[in-house]
């Protein structure tokens, strides 16, 4: 009976294999190693099995700028944490010759790949460091570069010298030309000389009342310029102070009638107060007439629908883009009407659109998206300056580099950027937050790094003045007495979901990890009714925590929240369009019902308890 392949045949297959191959133990000492790998290596089996990677394969010590032991480690540290392979970018890391050969460094470069072996109980066995040598292919691409720069310097300098010449002759031409007209004129001046004599007294007096015409109409003209000057000097200084006394006024304004509010009408102070705020309006109507008299724009608002705008930017917006990111414009059906500028709002989703381009400098996916949406008490009392009631979310999400907390502290600054220098002003999103906060409304952002970013702007709701629409009232919330599995990594978010959840009356398991949400699966002796989870979480998706807890809790009705939209999150292909879903910034209303909704479905669809 024939028998199978055995260990040794196993080992002889693996290091006859055409693929440049290394097999690390835990502790980075090399088990195992392919023919094709020592080749390219220049060593020989028994000078590194047994021995540590970096020992065998150290930097080039004359090359004060190495990185390949770092970048290698980093990347098996990566793959020791997460048990999962881990792709590194072209390496350069120089590999020591023979000493027979002269024992100094030869310069290569790698393109590595680091896969893990796991035990069935997903303890890491091995690491199989497999590369390909890319030396000859660099080489080649940095020669084309420099022969490219230096045709596209020799096209430059012919084109100039072309310029240049055709310039000079058109020059030589133009003054053959004046010589052949003054040498007429000349000869011409010689047959009429006897009558010019005559004539000169006559002549001579008409120049002189020319010039003197001339003179005169020459001091208007310069009269003329310096009032231009002086008024354009005076519009500027006047659009200056009025920029700046708005901003006073603002603080006069605000203030007075928030305080107004806060006093009852016949307060002593309420008169006092009244006359400030009339004084302050009086001071408004001096600065709308100082702007206009500067001729600073002002914004023309009316009556447009979003979903319009979208559609009359879309090809344009495809055009900024390029072919490399995927563009989702996602609209309902019915009308998403704000007041505002429809040229300054086209300015906003443009310097949106042209940022995510930016941030997604090797392709992605773009989803911009309207909707119509209701911000309640608690969601203004969080965010100041929200007055509750109907708006339009714009929402523009992108799948680029993101930010960290910092840069999204400053984003909105004048003259912030993170862009090379001569490639930014810093004036973009500044624009567009004033542009925002002028037609009154809201602008919020999300970012993680290596995700992507959210920008949502929410203007209020206007509806059309044929077709009147009260908005509808809010349900309020209600609690229960289910068990919730709470799942968030963001320290605060998670505090306030959980103060939210425990007034309401749920009974809630807290988890800042995965790991401990799969814990608590374990360990609590009593039924989970839901799973509360962040889509986006370090090491583990809230997709895979579902997963998992599924087999330890079967029947359990899961409920995801982002701080991404919807559509944003199922584009990014993390969520399924079927699955429960609640959009940050949360708030006790909006949380509170979606996960009463959700557990009423599941008790309505028949799930078991």
């Amino acid at each position: 009976m024939p028998q199978g392949p055995d260990a040794e045949d196993f080992q002889s297959l693996f290091e006859a294999a055409p693929a440049k191959c290394l097999v690390l133990r835990p502790d980075l000492t090399i088990a195992a190693v392919t023919d094709a790998y020592l080749g390219a290596t220049m060593t020989t089996r028994a000078e590194i099995v047994g021995r540590h990677l970096f020992d065998v394969f150290p930097d080039n010590p004359d090359d004060d700028t190495a990185t390949g032991v770092s970048n290698l480690q980093a990347s098996l540290e990566r793959v020791r944490a997460t048990r999962r392979p881990d792709a590194m970018a072209v390496q350069k890391y120089d590999v020591r010759v023979p000493t027979a050969e002269g024992g100094h460094f030869e310069e290569r470069y790698w393109s590595p790949l680091n896969v893990p072996v796991l035990w069935p109980d997903g303890e890491l066995r091995y690491i199989i460091h497999r590369v390909e040598d890319v030396t000859d292919f660099v080489r080649l691409q940095a020669d084309s570069r420099t022969h490219q720069e230096l045709e596209e310097r020799l096209r430059t300098s012919s084109a100039r010298m072309q310029v240049e010449v055709t310039k000079r002759g058109q020059q030589l031409q133009d003054a053959n030309h004046e010589l052949r007209r003054l040498h007429a004129e000349l000869e011409a001046r010689v047959e009429s000389r006897t009558t010019e004599l005559k004539d000169a007294n006559r002549r001579l007096q008409h120049e002189v009342e020319e010039r003197r015409q001339a003179e005169a109409a020459l001091g208007k003209s310069e009269d003329q310029l310096r009032q231009a000057q002086k008024l354009e000097a005076v519009g500027r200084l006047a659009g200056g102070i009025a920029h700046d006394f708005n901003n006073l006024l603002s603080v006069i304004l605000s203030y007075s009638e928030l305080t107004l509010d806060d006093l009852p009408a016949d307060a002593p102070t309420a008169r006092a107060l009244r006359e400030i705020q009339r004084a302050g309006q009086r001071a408004a109507d001096l600065t709308h007439q100082l702007l206009a008299f500067s001729r600073h724009r002002v914004l023309n608002p009316s009556v447009v629908d979003l979903n319009d705008v979208l559609a009359g930017l879309g090809r344009l917006l495809a055009r900024v883009l390029g072919e490399d990111i995927d563009l989702k414009i996602v609209t309902p059906e019915s009308p998403a009407t704000v007041r505002a500028d429809k040229s300054q709002l086209d300015q906003v989703i443009m310097n949106l659109v042209v940022n995510a381009r930016d941030a997604m400098p090797y392709g992605g996916k773009l989803t911009v998206a309207t909707s119509r949406v209701t911000l309640d008490e608690e969601y203004a009392r969080d965010h100041a300056g929200v007055t509750p009631g109907p708006y339009v979310l714009l929402a523009v999400s992108d799948t680029g580099v993101g930010m960290d907390k910092a840069t999204q502290a400053r984003a909105f600054e004048p003259f912030f950027t993170t862009k090379e220098q001569g490639k930014g002003t810093g004036l973009g999103l500044s624009m567009v937050f004033g542009i925002v906060k002028q037609s009154e409304g809201h602008i919020w952002l999300y970012s993680e790094p290596g995700v992507g970013s959210t920008f949502k702007i929410y203007l209020p709701e206007i509806a059309r003045p044929a077709d009147p629409r009260p908005a509808g009232a809010v349900r309020p919330p209600t609690g229960g007495r289910e068990t919730i599995l709470l799942v968030e990594d963001e320290d605060q978010v998670r505090k306030v979901a959980l103060t939210i959840l425990r007034q309401l009356g749920y009974h809630v398991l807290e988890a800042a990890t995965p790991a401990e949400a799969l814990s608590h699966c374990v360990g609590h002796k009593g039924r989970i009714d839901m799973l509360l989870t962040d889509v986006v979480m370090p090491r583990m998706s809230g997709r895979e925590v579902a997963d998992r807890v599924a087999i330890l809790r079967p029947g359990l009705v899961v409920l995801y929240m982002s701080g991404y939209t919807d559509d944003a999150v199922l584009h990014h292909g993390v969520l399924d369009a079927d699955m429960a879903f609640v959009q940050k910034p949360l708030t006790p209303a909006l949380l509170g019902r979606k996960v009463r909704d959700v557990l009423d479905q599941r008790s309505s669809a028949g799930a078991p308890p």
